[in-house]
């Protein structure tokens, strides 16, 4: 080979190795991930872009009082940068409502402070009632444990808004005493109390009920242990919170064979009530609800005993009374259709015991009292 021939040929390799080279160096920097392992992240011009998740706010919305005093811009690493966005709806709800799931509640629910509970069942049986009270005794002091139930049906009479309520009862009461105080053991009542309600116009409503009954030990009964009680109450709406009852009830007894009924009731709002009436007052308020029930506690005062027809110690019939007067402390949880379910503390004072043909009284101390019962 010629040194010229040589020569030329030497030059051409070298400009295409060079041509080769140049446009290989271009085409790697306009593909920059063909080298992403051996560009470091200061040399690299072209950076890879992390995007904000869609729940969290972007960068710009970002207050920089968030940010560090020295801190000119957002730091994505900052906990701070990540700031959750709710919908406005969320934030506006009361804890109550959003732990009562309100997003699945209608317009009235959600504006209704607690649900509704019915007064009344939609049949025919409207309760059957179980209680209990016991009265504690010592020394001269007389005992007493009472066990009672009943049952309550309604009928529309002429409507449902107007009922006629049936209800037959059974209870027995067994004293407990020292063996100075000559009484019977055990004492009856059976009795059935048929009860009307209406609604005589928007602001006034009656209530009337007769109870005939049988109070006797049942070992010498006589036709006077058959008597009848029954009362007549009429309330007028005066305020939307205020109502007024007046009217008398009779118990035939022989201590109090009538008494008066009047007083005010005040409900200033759906979680409190307060009846000022004679002759039981309360006054009652709400702790607790949820789902079909309501939970009250409540203080109230009342008048208790009654009066049956014994055999007197001596043989002959007679009339026995008892008669206390009754403070109370109890709670109790109403649930839909009516029923409930109730304990009470008391303290009773003002305790008599009394034969009325042969004139034996027995003032007796006061003492404790306990009762309790359940509603269906």
């Amino acid at each position: 080979m010629k040194p010229t021939t040589f020569s030329a040929s030497f030059l051409l390799g070298l400009l295409f190795l060079l041509t080769e080279g140049l446009a290989s160096r271009a085409h790697a920097q306009m593909q920059p991930w063909i080298q992403h392992e051996e560009i470091s992240f200061g040399r690299n011009p072209f950076q890879p872009i992390q995007r904000i998740p869609a729940t969290e706010a972007f960068p710009h919305e970002l207050s920089l009082s968030k940010l560090d005093p020295n801190q000119t811009q957002a730091d994505p690493s900052d906990p701070a940068y990540r700031v959750s966005v709710n919908p406005p709806e969320l934030s506006t709800l009361s804890n109550d409502v959003e732990t009562q799931d309100a997003l699945y509640l209608t317009e009235n629910e959600v504006f209704t402070t607690r649900p509704k509970l019915n007064p009344a069942k939609d049949g025919i049986l409207q309760s059957l009632t179980i209680q209990s009270t016991w009265l504690a005794g010592s020394g001269d002091n007389i005992g007493l444990t009472e066990v009672s139930g009943s049952g309550t049906i309604g009928l529309p009479c002429p409507t449902r808004e107007s009922p006629l309520l049936i209800t037959p009862g059974y209870g027995m009461y067994f004293l407990v005493g020292p063996s100075s105080v000559q009484a019977p053991s055990t004492l009856y009542q059976a009795y059935v109390t048929t009860l009307w309600m209406s609604q005589l116009s928007p602001k006034w409503g009656t209530v009337l009920s007769v109870t005939p009954g049988v109070y006797s030990d049942f070992n010498r009964t006589d036709s006077k242990a058959f008597r009848v009680s029954g009362m007549a109450i009429f309330n007028y709406q005066w305020t939307e919170t205020t109502q007024l009852l007046f009217g008398a009830v009779y118990l035939g007894r022989q201590d109090y064979p009538a008494l008066p009924a009047f007083g005010v009731i005040w409900t200033p709002n759906e979680n409190h009530r307060l009846e000022l009436t004679f002759p039981r007052p309360r006054y009652m308020q709400l702790f607790g609800y949820g789902e079909g029930y309501e939970d009250w506690w409540y203080v109230s005062g009342e008048f208790g005993g009654g009066s049956w027809r014994v055999e007197h110690p001596k043989g002959q019939t007679d009339w026995l009374t008892l008669s206390d007067y009754r403070m109370l402390i109890g709670m109790e949880r109403k649930t839909d259709g009516g029923g409930k379910s109730f304990l009470e503390l008391g303290f009773v004072f003002g305790r008599r015991f009394k034969y009325t043909d042969d004139p034996v009284t027995i003032d007796m101390n006061s003492t404790v009292m306990l009762r309790s019962g359940w509603w269906y």
